[in-house]
């Protein structure tokens, strides 16, 4: 699968949540992308992932 335009080797079948987890991600802070889509957070532990999805993952960062 590609994420954030970079290949990377994942189970077929791996959830976003599953996933967020592996990268080491707060759920908390990012917004999910798979093909041009918005995920919402609700699905983020029953939506499975393939191989040829693309994945944008977007992270928020808090500022002043």
């Amino acid at each position: 699968m590609t994420i954030n335009g970079e290949k990377m080797d994942f189970n077929e079948g791996i959830t976003i949540k599953e996933l967020i987890k592996k990268l080491n991600l707060n759920p908390e802070t990012i917004v999910v992308e798979v093909n041009l889509n918005i995920i919402s957070k609700s699905e983020y532990a029953h939506r499975k992932l393939s191989k040829e999805d693309r994945i944008e993952i977007i992270n928020f960062v808090g500022g002043g």
